[in-house]
């Protein structure tokens, strides 16, 4: 695998206490849901969490794009099961992308500080 081609995130998010606990069961389901796409695909997917003032930090990353793109149609119906309210107050996309990546995840995080690089100094 190139490095070059690593897709990361890193996102932090803060959760409504009333839905931390289910806020918990989603990552635990969307866990289930990373082990399935094997190692070779999403090489990194962390959940960090301060439950005293329920904030998180996402850290993920992925071969390259299209395991990128699969992992988040793959996960698309827990955000429908589960009703969490939580807001991503950072979201930062970094590596190789095509501007069609750039507008799904503007399209999903209307609210965020949404920061993207592609570029890596030589």
């Amino acid at each position: 695998m190139l490095n070059s081609l690593i897709v990361r995130l890193n996102a932090a998010a803060t959760v409504n206490p009333r839905d931390w606990e289910a806020f918990k069961q989603m990552v635990t389901e969307t866990k289930v849901i990373v082990a399935g796409e094997g190692p070779g695909k999403v090489l990194t997917h962390e959940c960090y969490y301060d439950p005293e003032i329920f904030q998180c930090l996402i850290v993920e990353a992925y071969a390259n794009e299209q395991a990128f793109l699969a992992h988040l149609e793959l996960i698309r119906p827990l955000s429908e099961k589960y009703q969490v309210d939580w807001k991503l107050t950072r979201l930062e996309l970094l590596g190789p992308y095509s501007a069609a990546v750039v507008a799904v995840m503007k399209q999903g995080g209307k609210d965020t500080a949404f920061i993207h690089y592609g570029e890596t100094l030589p």
